[in-house]
């Protein structure tokens, strides 16, 4: 049964699987976690949440991972089977800078765990990699995300006003990112607060759009 599953089914699975395992630490971090306020140091606020939640903060890189993994493989496969259908050298240059920003953001989140294992001395500085990566792949990731989407709204894979948000926040998100790099200050929560709704929106729609994405694969 295994050996003849379709790579449309594949994918299908890639996406639920991954959406499902990627919301779960999304949903955790917004319950257990809170933004820090404008006179804490950033990099040690988040750095002490992680070491306070323990296993829970291992089990949330954990399952980001995976959710990563699986979900670059389903962004992957899709573009894969739309370039039978039709030569898209767009699809192809988001599909790539989409799976790289994954790969980069899998290095990100294997900080965690150094942090929870680690010296609490040197947590703040692995925080500080933490973020540098996730700032220099997730300008990828996002405008991966804007360019994808944008031409699957073309193609009208799914809803197409949707497919067009998610591509919209994309492209605010790589603007936010670069806002934030020039106007961030470590000792004031404060100035990443557009940043962190950035993301929390654009993370939101971009799962949905997963879900919705294996559902038509599986359908299909």
């Amino acid at each position: 049964m295994i050996k003849n599953i379709s790579i449309e089914k594949l994918s299908s699975w890639c996406f639920l699987l991954g959406a499902i395992f990627s919301f779960v630490p999304f949903l955790v971090q917004l319950l257990m976690s809170n933004a820090p306020n404008e006179n804490s140091h950033v990099f040690t606020f988040f750095a002490n949440q992680i070491i306070l939640n323990g296993k829970v903060s291992l089990l949330n890189a954990l399952l980001s991972i995976l959710g990563a993994a699986l979900i670059g493989y389903g962004v992957f496969s899709l573009n894969g089977i739309l370039q039978k259908k039709s030569n898209d050298s767009l699809l192809n240059f988001a599909t790539y800078l989409f799976v790289i920003s994954t790969i980069g953001f899998i290095f990100s989140w294997s900080q965690d765990f150094i942090i929870v294992w680690g010296d609490v001395k040197y947590a703040t500085n692995h925080m500080m990699v933490e973020f540098s990566l996730i700032f220099s792949f997730g300008l990828f990731y996002w405008l991966g995300i804007s360019i994808f989407t944008y031409q699957l709204s073309i193609a009208k894979f799914i809803h197409e006003n949707f497919l067009k948000s998610v591509s919209c926040i994309g492209i605010i998100n790589v603007l936010l990112i670069i806002y934030t790099l020039f106007t961030f200050d470590p000792y004031n929560g404060a100035t990443i607060t557009p940043l962190y709704m950035g993301f929390v929106f654009g993370n939101f729609l971009f799962l949905a759009f997963c879900l919705l994405a294996g559902k038509k694969l599986l359908m299909d």
